[in-house]
């Protein structure tokens, strides 16, 4: 039986928790994003072309904060790292919505992409430097709760606030924000391992050069090439080959962020007693087979069955992922081998649309989904290869 998720939330040590509630009152503020395009082509009057290209910008900078941040989180601290990305992002944020004219606005949100993510690998290693091995699964599972969740009310409320005034999507985002780093400043304590006595450096390695390491990162990367189909091919899939409005993808969309705040806390504390890559490979089954059935009912009832189970594939894939990324990393590396992970999702995100787009338009929607589909065999197989192979308690550094 699936236990109550506050309950689970409950048993986690006070720093996880703040880190928690934190993060959902950071992301009940998400509105730039997905909002951004809608700013910069009607208030701004972009072109589409430019629009892109801004946007782009904005999205390496958010890979580069990324991978800076897992350095800065190994080298200047978790608390420092996660406050500096907090407090700067919130104040660029803030900043954007008192721009005088465009040729403020883009730099500041060039440097709010860089500054923003910075917290993510931070954030990350907090979690698990303060949960034991068999905690962390739950201590990522609640974290993305939390940005679902948030994430699923900031888009509505980001709505409402774009038809107003704009500015209020920047200033609304950077309070937030700030607001979120003042409650965190004060309950999260600094967990960067320390030296042992004697002076001796802590074990120390490269990500990049780790084959078991980049065998997960690979892993994650197929998976990511498929699942953000949801978000560039599905919209066309049914507005445009179903004939639905737009707004029913929307409820598709809160189908998923509902799920995931509903079951993912439960159901990860309940699947603890299996193995976690294969709860992993059998995630990355269920996301392929409801992206492979996608197009072959045009209907709003199919398209929710095959939403659920692609949703299922998420919420028993990522948590567990992470978790074996978090307990393979030396201690000393762990924020440079979360951020790389982590980067590899953000990457998957922007090479999504480059291949996708035009397979769709080539194939049309009875063909693609299968196809798509298909790129999570990889996936598979080396998740189960690493289950094999590196996940043993003998071999996990961060234990």
């Amino acid at each position: 039986m699936l236990q109550s998720p506050i309950r689970i939330l409950g048993r986690l040590p006070a720093p996880v928790r703040l880190l928690v509630w934190g993060t959902l009152v950071n992301k009940l503020g998400t509105f730039i994003f997905p909002y951004l395009s809608l700013v910069l082509m009607r208030d701004f009057e972009m072109s589409p072309a430019r629009a892109g290209l801004v946007m782009t910008s904005h999205g390496l900078g958010a890979i580069a904060s990324v991978l800076l941040g897992g350095v800065l989180t190994d080298r200047l601290g978790r608390r420092r790292t996660l406050l500096l990305s907090m407090f700067g992002g919130g104040a660029l944020a803030v900043a954007m919505g008192f721009a005088p004219s465009l040729g403020w606005f883009v730099p500041l949100l060039v440097a709010f992409g860089f500054m923003a993510d910075l917290y993510r690998p931070a954030a990350s290693a907090l979690i698990s430097d303060l949960l034991p091995s068999s905690e962390r699964v739950l201590g990522y599972a609640a974290f993305r709760v939390a940005v679902n969740l948030g994430f699923a009310v900031g888009v509505v409320a980001g709505g409402v606030l774009a038809d107003v005034d704009w500015r209020l999507l920047f200033v609304g985002d950077g309070l937030t924000t700030l607001a979120c780093a003042v409650v965190l400043a004060s309950g999260i304590p600094e967990t960067k391992p320390q030296a042992p006595p004697g002076g001796a450096a802590a074990p120390d390695a490269s990500p990049w050069r780790d084959g078991i390491y980049l065998v997960s990162v690979l892993s994650s990367t197929a998976f990511c090439l498929m699942f953000f189909s949801f978000l560039t091919v599905l919209p066309l899939t049914i507005t445009v080959w179903a004939g639905y409005p737009a707004w029913v993808y929307g409820c598709l969309m809160a189908m998923n962020g509902t799920l995931i705040g509903l079951f993912e806390i439960s159901a990860t504390d309940a699947l603890r007693r299996f193995r976690r890559l294969r709860v992993a490979a059998l995630g990355v089954t269920l996301a392929a087979v409801g992206f492979g059935l996608s197009g072959l009912v045009p209907h709003w009832s199919w398209f929710l069955v095959t939403g659920i189970l692609w949703t299922a594939g998420e919420i028993f894939y990522a948590p567990q992922q992470i978790s074996f990324v978090a307990d393979w990393a030396p201690p000393a590396s762990r924020g440079r081998y979360l951020s790389l992970y982590q980067a590899s999702w953000t990457a998957g995100a922007a090479l999504n649309p480059l291949f996708s787009l035009p397979l769709h338009a080539r194939l049309g929607d009875m063909y693609f989904w299968p196809a798509l589909g298909l790129i999570g065999v990889p996936s598979v197989w080396l998740l189960l290869r690493l289950d094999r192979t590196a996940d043993r308690p003998e071999r996990l550094r961060g234990v």
